[in-house]
């Protein structure tokens, strides 16, 4: 793989999800990328954080071209996680608009009557701590499509993420 760069759209939520399949391509050594937070189970009500997850591992034949990720606000859950991996590869690039800030997993929760709800029961941040839920994936670069250019048909994000590769 030698191309300059990739471009890789997380607007639309993905069909199959595999982070470790993907960190097989991007990464030349294992690298920390999120911590959670979960309930305890021997202190109900107390939340207790984990290590650094990390992602990947020795690969000497990994991607080493631009990595741009477009994102914007209708990405959530799966796709918000995947782009908290893939931020973690060299030369990389979140591009677009502040996401959902839905990530985590679901608890179903039974109630009385017959009745499920669901929580996020899983708290995701970035390796120092920083939050994601309800405020979304940081962004690299700024950018989100005008009325100008929707209706001429166009996708800045697109433009931006081939700009990014060729500087």
């Amino acid at each position: 793989m030698n191309k300059k760069g990739i471009i890789i759209d997380l607007r639309c939520y993905p069909k199959e999800f595999s982070t470790s399949i993907i960190s097989d391509y991007f990464f030349p050594t294992s690298k920390e990328f999120a911590k959670f937070t979960a309930t305890s189970l021997q202190h109900l009500g107390k939340f207790e954080m984990s290590g650094n997850a990390k992602i990947g591992k020795a690969n000497s034949n990994y991607y080493k071209g631009k990595i741009a990720i477009l994102v914007d606000e209708t990405i959530q859950s799966a796709s918000e996680f995947l782009t908290l991996v893939l931020r973690t590869a060299l030369k990389s690039a979140v591009i677009g608009s502040q996401t959902a800030g839905t990530d985590g997993d679901l608890c179903e929760i039974p109630l009385p009557g017959g009745i499920m709800t669901a929580i996020s029961g899983l708290g995701i941040y970035y390796p120092n701590g920083k939050g994601t839920q309800r405020t979304g994936i940081s962004i690299d670069i700024q950018v989100k499509p005008t009325l100008q250019s929707i209706r001429k048909g166009d996708d800045p994000l697109i433009q931006k993420a081939i700009t990014f590769i060729n500087r």
